[in-house]
């Protein structure tokens, strides 16, 4: 695990900790942890792997638009699969998604697989829409004896066009997803405040059944409340 994900891990658990002993001032409380932070674990492995789909789009985007170009000029496919991963490599890096994918795309090729075929591969492999929307067209174009370079220009211009759309929608809401960071903190630090300056005022929630009880629903809704707020958020194209 790298520096920066353990650290990230250590700040979860601190604040879900911070969090359950907010509401139940309790030691015993911290048995919620566990299966708190596996739920948590469990929801962000999907976040991570629809914003690695995202990044991979992205990226791929521009290996499209770099294999067009190569196109033009006269490469054939398989040599501009070769250009685009060089300029992937320039501008992304070696361990950049796409030039990972382009590698083992080339090097299938290089072992006598078709094209289509590694393309395939790589767009399952993916599950990025975009890439497996090109393995489509690529693979009927190939076939079908059509203008390849005209077909696989038309689909990165597509393709260009939606990524735009999601940028300009994820501009449009980045200061709506500032508003909902904030919202998420403020009745904690409700709680923590009044529990500072009135501390007889919640009281009576700690320590007994009745407090117990309404404390848990009350982070159930809390809880609730924040998971739908994220998924509103999460406006896909």
């Amino acid at each position: 695990m790298k520096k920066k994900e353990l650290f990230k891990e250590i700040g979860v658990y601190l604040i879900f900790a911070a969090v359950i002993y907010l509401f139940y001032r309790s030691w015993w409380a911290f048995i919620m942890l566990p299966p708190a932070c596996f739920i948590y674990h469990r929801f962000n492995k999907k976040n991570i792997s629809r914003k690695a789909r995202e990044i991979l789009g992205l990226q791929f985007k521009d290996a499209l638009g770099s294999m067009t170009a190569a196109l033009r000029a006269g490469y054939s496919v398989e040599n501009s699969l070769k250009e685009s991963r060089r300029e992937m490599e320039s501008l992304y890096g070696t361990d950049s998604p796409i030039y990972i994918e382009l590698s083992r795309v080339v090097h299938e090729i290089s072992l006598g697989i078709n094209t289509e075929t590694a393309l395939g591969d790589m767009a399952k492999r993916s599950g990025v829409e975009d890439i497996l929307t090109f393995a489509s067209v690529f693979q009927i174009a190939k076939h079908g004896g059509g203008d390849l370079v005209d077909i696989i220009n038309k689909t990165a211009g597509d393709i260009a066009a939606k990524a735009d759309t999601k940028n300009e929608i994820s501009v449009l809401i980045s200061s709506k997803k500032l508003e909902q960071n904030i919202m998420t903190f403020m009745p904690l630090c409700m709680i923590l405040y009044i529990g500072i300056s009135s501390p007889s005022m919640l009281s009576p929630l700690y320590g007994n059944l009745p407090g117990i009880l309404i404390m848990t629903i009350c982070l159930v809704i809390y809880a609730a409340a924040y998971y739908f707020s994220k998924k509103i958020m999460d406006i896909e194209v």
